[in-house]
């Protein structure tokens, strides 16, 4: 294929409409997420906090890990007069959306000096309302897909996703440097009504044939026996569907472990370049503008490969190629405080980083039964969201333990295993292809 023919086809996948409109689903997934993440625990490094102590702040996310149980809710119920208005999905991302903007506000009136209580449920909150906007907008992804198409699906969400992420990052850090932390949050608040705008001006999904239809709260039924059915088609039937795959277990272990090396380099990434000497706006210029416009590059870029190669035999080589990057956290570490080699780590990580994610998100999409794709989503996002908080809970405490040298040599071997569980699967989906074309 010449090169003139892949950059037509790849202007052709990513200009049909209905893969471009996927942008403001992943914005608007994207801006709320790093404000009780990454940008939380520069907060609180910057406040003095150890960092044993920030990566046990993760276990406030789990309100998020767990959507799937607020999933059959979203699946069964329409929302209180906001549903009856704009639709029942969309009713429930605008009712999330408002609650992501009382808690970001109430994690604005806070600080971890002197309001940490108030901290810790303002943003168990915003983890709470992130989980159940997400759930409300899956729908939304996975509309009108084609297997050969979830690849380049997946990058739009994530380049609209990392779009959100880079709003909400670079604006907080250069507010929070010139203004404080307190209206950084309260400026990052005021993002979530941009992230409404969009959802009010997108098409409410189709519902599948198969839907029940949905519920009203103040319906004249019985809760409990409603709850309880719901409970069977939008929790156990749903897992009960994906533990029919011949290779179910071994998927789940893909999911925990896949990504447990970048998560535990991302989780003290920020801190170590504080504590390395670099400045909160050294660190929003090349971190987060920078960084961000890599990985968009390597997210779309990624999508295209998964379009090409197949959705696991994508996530092994970009998974190696990821490990190899984050050898620039040791040289970092080595070196010390150096403004071209944090040009360089940003550059090279994130770009590694956006493909390997893009892969992931697509592996997932994959694995998802259309008649239960809300709640099969959420259920193996818990899995990875498992793995991910004890892989983040337990960094500070490495990092302090092992020393930013060693810590970040241990991170690169926190991907053997999952390179490991995915390497058999290749050679299946290969045959399929091969069988395919033949």
């Amino acid at each position: 294929m010449s090169f003139v023919s892949v950059v037509s086809d790849f202007i052709k996948t990513y200009g049909d409409p209905k893969v471009s409109s996927r942008f403001f689903i992943g914005f608007s997934c994207g801006v709320p997420f790093l404000l009780r993440l990454t940008i939380l625990d520069l907060w609180l490094k910057d406040c003095g906090v150890s960092n044993t102590a920030i990566g046990l702040f993760t276990l406030l996310n789990c309100p998020f890990t767990f959507k799937f149980l607020w999933a059959l809710f979203i699946d069964r119920f329409n929302f209180p007069f906001l549903s009856e208005k704009f639709g029942r999905r969309k009713g429930w991302a605008i009712a999330s959306q408002i609650l992501l903007f009382i808690g970001i506000c109430g994690m604005a009136c806070s600080t971890p000096k002197d309001g940490l209580l108030g901290l810790i449920i303002c943003a168990s909150v915003v983890a709470f309302a992130d989980g159940c906007q997400d759930m409300s907008l899956y729908k939304y992804q996975i509309r009108d897909t084609q297997g050969k198409m979830l690849g380049p699906i997946a990058g739009v969400v994530i380049f609209g996703y990392r779009i959100g992420m880079f709003l909400s990052k670079s604006l907080s850090l250069y507010l929070a440097h010139y203004f404080g932390w307190n209206v950084a949050y309260f400026a990052m608040a005021l993002t979530i009504l941009l992230c409404m705008f969009f959802i009010l001006n997108i098409d409410e999904p189709q519902e599948d044939a198969e839907e029940k239809e949905p519920l009203n709260f103040g319906d004249n039924v019985d809760f409990s026996a409603t709850i309880k059915i719901a409970l069977d088609d939008c929790l156990i039937n749903p897992f009960k569907k994906f533990m029919e795959k011949n290779d179910w277990k071994s998927l789940i272990w893909i999911i925990i472990l896949y990504r447990a090396g970048d998560m535990i380099a991302q989780k003290m990434a920020k801190p170590f370049f504080v504590e390395i000497g670099f400045s909160m706006l050294e660190i929003a210029n090349v971190v987060q503008v920078f960084g961000t416009i890599s990985t968009l590059i390597g997210g779309i870029c990624g999508g295209y490969f998964v379009k090409k190669v197949g959705i696991k035999t994508a996530m092994f080589y970009t998974s190696i190629t990821h490990a190899i990057s984050c050898l620039t956290y040791v040289a970092m570490a080595l070196i010390g405080y150096n403004i071209h080699m944090l040009y360089f780590t940003a550059f090279i990580e994130n770009i590694t980083g956006g493909m390997m994610s893009t892969a992931f998100i697509a592996f997932l999409y994959s694995l998802c039964n259309k008649k239960y794709g809300t709640t099969q989503y959420a259920l193996l996002w818990a899995f990875y969201d498992f793995g991910g908080a004890i892989c983040r809970s337990i960094s500070g405490a490495m990092a302090d333990l092992l020393g930013w040298t060693n810590f970040f040599i241990f991170a690169v071997i926190m991907f053997i295993p999952g390179i490991i569980v995915l390497y058999p699967n290749i050679h299946s989906e290969n045959r399929e292809r091969l069988e395919k074309y033949c």
